[in-house]
């Protein structure tokens, strides 16, 4: 009787030893999201626009799709106007905007999670026309824009207040036929965006970009996705699957055929401290492999002009600019342009002695000479280029 209670007690135990084990090594479930809905306005090809089939395509419908599969989520599309999109965000209409620009302003009211992608904003103008992104040029034309966007944000802020005439448009497919008839001079637009539903197409040979790309925070660097800002636990989730797609080259995959390799990195910029202290440049700048001098005077170690005149000032510029090359591990040789200022254009061939023999006879760099005033009653001032 003792044995058998034994037996059973052992019995027992390794069953429970065992349910336990079991227990300990099963995988936990990965955290599903059951479904995520994507407010989307399907008007704006290559990024999301209804094919011809009437399947909601492109490139932010793939991206999105592809976030809902790393979260074992079911993605839902939510066709929302782009200018109501945050205020239906709000309302629960769905939960995420695929995709916005993170601005500033649009922080205060929603979250973003990291980019997806760079984008850039241009003016389009009718060929032959000279209108470049500036209020100046701008100033009593029409140029038009998409509403809700930051474009739009940024025209009216920029611009608008200048004499330029912005208008606001609900869709780009009929800001783009208001462009044609005229009704409008110019055009603000993403630049993949505009190539695709314009430049591209046969109708788009009479019109072209005009200026660079612009800069500004109101404009953003890239797009994200917008998510409310009680839905913390979302915008990570989201930022998780967006690093997951780019560590298993998915994200490349879909973005490359769109965008075409990713850029790269920016070129580093490395500032020395200013020349002299309340100075508000710095006294050079690495750019890659260019070093950029700023304007050097005839000062001495204590910033007092050197006496002497055009020659002995020209001499204290030659030896400041041999010590900035040398704390570069350079010398005169690498010097590739010069701009020279002189205070009395008569001075020129006195400073051109001095200067002249600082440099290696077969290495003389370009130079440019203006006359201009000089602060602290200065005769010269030289700026130089450099190469590393």
């Amino acid at each position: 009787m003792a044995t058998t209670r034994r037996l059973l007690a052992l019995a027992t135990f390794s069953s429970i030893l065992f349910t336990g084990t079991g227990c300990a090594i099963a995988p936990a479930p990965e955290e599903s999201w059951g479904e995520i809905r994507f407010g989307v306005e399907a008007d704006v090809p290559p990024f999301e626009y209804r094919n011809a089939q009437g399947e909601l395509v492109g490139l932010d419908i793939e991206l999105g799709n592809a976030l809902c599969a790393e979260l074992h989520a079911r993605c839902v599309w939510v066709e929302q106007p782009y200018a109501t999109n945050i205020a239906a965000l709000q309302a629960g209409s769905f939960d995420a905007i695929m995709p916005m620009t993170a601005t500033p302003a649009r922080r205060e009211t929603v979250d973003f999670t990291q980019d997806l992608y760079a984008l850039q904003s241009q003016l389009v103008v009718p060929r032959g026309v000279n209108l470049l992104p500036n209020p100046q040029s701008l100033k009593g034309e029409r140029v038009g824009v998409l509403a809700g966007t930051s474009r739009e944000a940024f025209a009216k802020a920029r611009w608008a207040p200048e004499g330029v005439t912005v208008r606001s448009f609900g869709l780009n497919t009929e800001l783009i036929r208001s462009f044609q008839a005229g009704e409008i001079d110019a055009t603000l637009q993403n630049t993949l965006e505009i190539s695709e539903a314009l430049l591209s197409t046969p109708e788009g040979v009479a019109f072209t970009f005009a200026g660079p790309a612009i800069v500004d925070e109101m404009l953003g660097g890239g797009v994200a996705i917008a998510t409310r800002k009680t839905n913390p636990d979302l915008t990570a989730a989201l930022n998780e699957a967006l690093q997951r797609l780019k560590d298993n080259g998915k994200y490349a995959a879909i973005t490359e055929p769109y965008l075409g390799a990713a850029p790269s990195e920016p070129v580093k910029m490395v500032h020395t401290p200013a020349a002299a202290a309340g100075l508000p440049f710095s006294e050079t700048v690495q750019v890659g492999q260019t070093l950029y001098i700023s304007g050097l005077l005839g000062l001495d170690a204590n910033g007092e002009l050197v006496p002497g005149g055009i020659r002995a000032e020209t001499a204290q510029i030659v030896e400041t600019l041999r010590g900035i090359l040398k704390a570069n591990a350079i010398g005169m040789d690498r010097v590739a342009k010069c701009t020279v200022i002189l205070a009395d254009l008569k001075d020129f061939a006195a400073m051109n002695q001095v200067y002249a023999s600082a440099f290696p006879a077969d290495r003389l760099p370009t130079r440019t000479t203006i006359g201009a005033k000089l602060l602290a009653d200065a005769r010269i001032e030289v700026e130089c280029m450099a190469s590393l």
